[in-house]
């Protein structure tokens, strides 16, 4: 099929003609009769826009694409030589194929600046709309339910290539009689809970829909539901990431490693990213340094050796992170730049999904638990379009509430020292702050008065304490008591 001008008004490829078939350049190079070869540069550019190659900039820079039946992929100059090689061996004359091969310079980004430059308007989810693309067609969800695959020739919009997920799609796939693996697996980390099973529903839903402003931009945070200095791991938290990554583009980071301030950090998203995943970042991670990319985008990716890149919120990836801890910050500020998953450790490394399941999630699984799968993750989305992201109170909120605005040991050690605390005759803050430090192996860091008094009262507003001062002991102390109602 070739892409006509019409085409290019459906897909809004308002910039340059991509159709130049009055004049398909394919005798850009030949022998004359004198055994010369002749090149013409101005042909050879035609017959390149005649393949669907053309660049899109990227500041200064630029990446070359091919566009193909509605379908555009990045390719490298490599590339570009191999589509001319493969067109000039069909010549069956050897001296034009060694002057090509030998014409290095044709096939070098300055020389190949000279391509077209495009501004194409990839084909993104809209409100209340979302779409996927199968090797079948394109499948449409709203929340009244999911269409059957639209052949791609049919719906006619620019899509990136490594968008197209690698199977195919039936929307009549019954999902009752045998449910889906991945359902059960997340049953599983809803405890049997419905209000909790459709609030993990809801949020992947959210994740997968392709479409967000700044008023509705949030970072997925996805912990444990059971608080602990020493998680275990292995809740399955990852699956869910990696469930995500098989619908929607994803690049993944290692949260241990992870800096946010570092200079590349983001160099592996482009406007072609849908997720972003940040597995299991370590303790202290500072979520404050996600808010301008959560609401405004991501303004400056630093690319090695390229000039830097700015993507709109519109444009931005979705942020999912994994972690065994509770992220500091409980403010409105936080919150609202949140979607939180909170799963029951079913799993954990003395019982994997593979134990129990005695199959590897997304490997070993057959064409029809690939369907099922499918099938259940677009009713995620389904769900999400009909109801928003719904609602589960997560367990233990004070704990984790202190935790945000202390810090995991402290919430631990006060739980088991309120004897101490409670006290009548009160307890020197420096005596309770050293209790502290030693309990908790930290007796060489730093760890003012004013801070750790400071934990204190924070843990009395939280849990409906009185903090004491008492002025007239020696050294500085306090007594905190229930307060009466």
């Amino acid at each position: 099929m070739k892409i006509t001008d019409n085409t290019q008004m459906a897909t809004g490829m308002s910039d340059g003609k991509l159709n130049h078939s009055h004049v398909d350049g394919s005798d850009f190079i030949k022998e004359t009769e004198d055994k010369k070869i002749r090149f013409s540069s101005s042909r050879f550019f035609r017959f390149i826009h005649g393949k669907g190659i053309r660049k899109i900039r990227q500041g200064a820079d630029f990446d070359l694409v091919l566009v193909q039946d509605y379908i555009v992929s990045k390719i490298s100059t490599s590339e570009v030589k191999e589509i001319v090689l493969n067109f000039v061996k069909t010549l069956e004359n050897d001296r034009l194929t060694d002057y090509i091969l030998n014409k290095t310079v044709l096939f070098s980004l300055k020389y190949l600046d000279a391509v077209e430059t495009i501004k194409p308007k990839m084909h993104r989810d809209k409100p209340g709309e979302s779409f996927f693309y199968f090797q079948n067609g394109v499948v449409k969800v709203t929340a009244k339910g999911i269409q059957q695959p639209i052949p791609y020739h049919q719906f006619k919009r620019l899509i990136w290539k490594d968008h197209i997920i690698s199977r195919t799609f039936n929307a009549e796939t019954d999902i009752e009689i045998t449910p889906p693996m991945f359902q059960d697996f997340i049953s599983k980390l809803s405890e049997g809970n419905e209000e909790r099973f459709k609030r993990i529903c809801s949020v992947m839903g959210y994740c997968l829909f392709d479409y967000k402003t700044s008023a509705t931009s949030r970072a997925v945070i996805i912990n444990d539901e059971k608080v602990s200095s020493a998680p275990e791991g292995g809740s399955g938290k990852s699956l869910i990431v990696d469930a995500l990554s098989k619908l929607r583009k994803t690049a993944l980071f290692d949260g241990k490693k992870f800096d946010a301030k570092a200079d590349f950090v983001w160099q592996k998203i482009d406007e072609s990213v849908r997720i972003v995943g940040i597995d299991d970042v370590k303790r202290g991670f500072n979520f404050e340094d996600l808010f301008s990319i959560i609401t405004s985008g991501f303004r400056n990716i630093n690319k090695k050796n390229r000039d830097e890149i700015e993507l709109s919120v519109e444009e931005s990836p979705t942020i999912v992170i994994t972690t065994n801890n509770i992220l500091k910050g409980n403010s409105g500020s936080f919150l609202r730049r949140q979607h939180q998953i909170e799963v029951f450790q079913f799993f954990s490394n003395k019982l994997t999904p593979l134990d129990y399941y005695e199959s590897t999630f997304f490997s070993d699984w057959d064409e029809m638990e690939w369907r099922r799968f499918d099938v259940f993750m677009l009713n995620c989305v389904m769900m999400f379009l009909m109801h928003g992201v719904t609602e589960y109170h997560e367990k233990d909120p004070q704990q984790k509430e202190l935790i945000r605005e202390t810090n995991q040991s402290f919430a631990e050690w006060i739980e088991d020292n309120l004897e101490l605390l409670t006290a009548s005759e009160g307890v020197g803050t420096i005596q309770a702050r050293d209790s502290f430090l030693d309990a908790t192996n930290q007796r060489f860091t730093s760890l003012s008065d004013r801070k750790f008094t400071n934990y204190v009262k924070a843990y009395c507003q939280i849990y409906g304490y009185e903090y004491v001062a008492l002025s007239n002991m020696r050294p500085r102390g306090f007594r905190i008591s229930r307060k009466i109602e």
